[in-house]
């Protein structure tokens, strides 16, 4: 006759050997990625920045690329690479020892892909660009031609400069700044003494009917800086400055805020935040507002809300009781007593008493309520 047992003592000692068990389930990728408030969350690559700096010179030529125009090219840009590196290694013998030595870095060149805008924002840099370094650019007269000897015959024995002869010392850029953000965080990538390696326009067309102009640049540099700071109004330069939604986000209390108990927007955000404000004398119309709109959100919280959000929490610590088990099954503990012949949960115990719980304490909120005309 078979042991009892048997089975039993297989299961504990597969789960001794193997603790995690044949299937895993997702919390792993949510302790790494979500705790701490997406400490370790990978960014996105849409939140990014890039900004134009151009030398006094240049500015003096362009005027056009100053002021306001020159943040609005820094918002036409839709798509930059970030910095990239090469570095050269050579391969010695140190006494029939391999040992390899870095000699030298190189920077790889970084493309911009910019909108080619109705006002021709972008095109102007690229004109601006190239009328700066190179003479061809400045002619305005056609009737100059080219001549035989590669000059400009501007007719009666005169001729122009061509080509590199520009007389330009001065760079055209005096950085170029790329921005990647997260967290209200930003990291900065400073591009020292940056090149144009090549520019060029888009090709048009007709039998491309939903496609986008662009204008691109490809960038050189001699060396990369970096920085980190807190995103701001004008931090980094000529950020959020024009052309921003400055208009609240419903998740926040100042844009109509959420009709929950915790979290952001939730009752204890928007009273919490409203009441420091006073407090330190930071009172304004955003802070009445979000005010008003915490004691809407508060009126219109009902019974089902309040039973439904607590159960989801408390249900949450209950799950996460006694996960490190032997048997490698989530949520499944083995009772001291082996003489019962059988296992207990006790999570889903605990999880019951939790909801009778809440259940009770909801019932009491709402005779609460009604109580004092809420």
């Amino acid at each position: 006759m078979a042991n009892k047992l048997n089975g039993f003592l297989d299961n504990f000692l597969s789960g001794l050997l193997n603790p995690g068990g044949s299937l895993k389930d997702f919390q792993h990728a949510s302790r790494l990625f979500v705790n701490e408030a997406f400490r370790l969350a990978p960014k996105t690559k849409f939140l990014y920045f890039v900004n134009f700096n151009l030398t006094p010179d240049a500015l003096q030529l362009f005027p056009i690329l100053d002021q306001r125009h020159r943040a609005e090219i820094n918002m036409l840009v839709k798509r930059v690479d970030l910095p990239g590196y090469k570095a050269s290694v050579e391969t010695k013998n140190q006494y029939n020892r391999k040992k390899n030595i870095q000699t030298r870095v190189d920077y790889d060149p970084i493309s911009i892909s910019m909108h080619d805008d109705n006002v021709g924002l972008t095109t102007a840099l690229l004109e601006a660009y190239y009328k700066y370094y190179f003479r061809d650019g400045n002619l305005s007269n056609t009737t100059n031609s080219y001549n035989s000897r590669s000059t400009y015959n501007g007719g009666e024995g005169r001729s122009f400069r061509y080509g590199l002869d520009n007389g330009k010392i001065n760079p055209f850029f005096r950085d170029i700044k790329l921005y990647q953000f997260s967290r209200q965080e930003f990291t900065e990538y400073v591009l020292v003494n940056p090149i144009v390696d090549s520019w060029n326009h888009d090709t048009m067309d007709s039998y491309e009917a939903a496609g986008i102009s662009e204008n691109r640049l490809a960038v050189m540099y001699e060396s990369v800086l970096y920085s980190k700071g807190q995103v701001g109004e004008d931090v980094p330069a000529s950020f959020a400055t024009r052309h921003y939604d400055n208009t609240p986000s419903p998740l926040q209390t100042e844009g109509g805020g959420t009709q929950s108990i915790f979290g952001a927007g939730g009752l204890l955000d928007g009273a919490t935040s409203t009441i420091r404000d006073i407090t330190n004398g930071e009172a304004d119309l955003g802070n009445l507002i979000s005010l008003a709109n915490t004691v809407r959100n508060a009126g219109d919280l009902s019974l089902d809300t309040l039973r439904q959000e607590g159960l989801t929490i408390l249900g949450n610590v209950a799950r996460n009781i006694d996960r490190q088990n032997v048997g490698g099954v989530p949520s499944i503990a083995f009772p001291k007593n082996s003489g019962t012949g059988g296992s207990l949960n006790v999570t889903e115990a605990s999880a019951s008493n939790t909801r009778d719980n809440v259940t009770l304490r909801a019932d009491k909120i709402e005779q609460a309520r009604q109580a004092n005309g809420l």
